[in-house]
């Protein structure tokens, strides 16, 4: 008998999977008495554990949950038309200016060096806030991509 043991771990790779041991350790387990008998132990445990039937449940617990998660159509916002709906008005509202003051627009923009910055500015901050709406529009179809 010797007095250095197989570990646990060692022991269960002997009984399960003996490719794994270490020569030293197969040796071992079959030249000691108590070793093996822990062998033999963990694979009639092992049987035990795989001979017991499935448990089943008595009652549908799908139906428990699912009457509990929140319906996707409540989180649903008008925020995409919204957008939409203020960046056409934007547009709508400039070609308008544009169409109906177009002869005052282009002589104010011929005669003056003043107007023709306001002018330049203004289109500037129309193109800005038609790109962050659009931004805006963008992120929040991603977040509703995201959104069970």
């Amino acid at each position: 008998m010797k007095d250095i043991h197989a570990s646990d771990i060692d022991i269960q790779k002997f009984a399960f999977d003996q490719q794994e041991c270490q020569p030293e350790v197969i040796k071992h387990i079959l030249s000691c008495e108590e070793c093996n008998e822990r062998v033999q132990s963990y694979l009639a445990l092992s049987s035990f554990i795989k001979d017991q039937a499935e448990p089943t449940l008595d009652y549908n617990l799908s139906h428990l949950v699912l009457g509990q998660l929140p319906s996707t159509k409540e989180a649903e916002t008008s925020y995409p038309y919204l957008i939409n709906f203020i960046m056409l008005a934007i547009v709508s509202c400039l070609a308008l200016v544009l169409f109906l003051f177009r002869g005052t627009i282009g002589y104010l923009l011929s005669s003056t060096q003043a107007y023709q910055n306001y002018f330049i500015i203004s289109i500037i901050a129309f193109i800005s806030t038609a790109l962050v709406l659009d931004q805006f529009r963008a992120f929040y179809q991603k977040v509703n991509l995201l959104t069970p």
